[in-house]
């Protein structure tokens, strides 16, 4: 018969090991609400993913204008968007260089080339020839992901003063959102006019240029 020190130890064994056991459960009950845990995020993620969709979906139904604003003495505001039929990447490849850019949107200028870079870098500057008078550009920013560039005019011509522009591509499907807006200050006196329908001649030939 076993002594009582036998049992005693027997017993020991068995609760530790029913411990053990116990602890076991409890890890694997918890990898499991864990992996319930880690689904549920994801079901969340897509769920949001979808929400985010839907809205691309409805920014796609930008539609075409242009608005010029007067925004104080001698300034104003030009704003154009357009949906252009052609996706973000196309259109990026064409208009993501400010020489390639001003190629599209002013064919009638000339002797375009890079004084400072190549247009991939803050900093680099573009000149051309435009109705006989220089225009001298820098590249203030340039995001690659984010299809968006500024620039500004580096000293006054053609009766502009100052000239800040942001363009900014979105992608809409395999459509592209366009977005430019520019900044003028005239020179005292000088009609805004004439450059106007320079401006809205630009934003046509852009339109042009990936039309389907």
């Amino acid at each position: 018969m076993p002594t009582d020190d036998t049992m005693a130890q027997a017993i020991e064994i068995e609760g530790s090991l029913a411990v053990i056991s116990r602890l076991k459960n409890a890890a694997s009950t918890a990898a499991i609400v864990g992996s319930s845990l880690m689904i549920a995020g994801c079901a969340l993620e897509a769920t949001a993913e979808e929400t985010a969709e839907q809205s691309a979906a409805l920014v796609c139904d930008l539609p075409t204008q242009a608005v010029i604003t007067n925004t104080g003495p001698d300034r104003y505001r030009s704003e154009q968007q357009v949906l252009l039929d052609a996706p973000v990447g196309k259109v990026w490849a064409k208009l993501g260089s400010l020489e390639t850019f001003f190629e599209i949107a002013l064919p009638n200028a000339t002797d375009l080339h890079w004084v400072v870079g190549n247009g991939k870098s803050v900093g680099d500057e573009l000149n051309f020839i435009l109705d006989g008078g220089l225009i001298r550009l820098l590249v203030v920013d340039r995001d690659q992901q984010e299809h968006r560039f500024q620039y500004r005019l580096i000293e006054p011509s053609l009766g502009i003063e100052e000239l800040e522009s942001t363009l900014t591509l979105r992608p809409c499907g395999n459509r592209t959102e366009l977005v430019w807006v520019r900044d003028f200050r005239m020179s005292e006196g000088v009609s805004f006019g004439p450059l106007s329908e320079v401006v809205q001649q630009e934003f046509a030939n852009l339109i042009a240029r990936f039309s389907s």
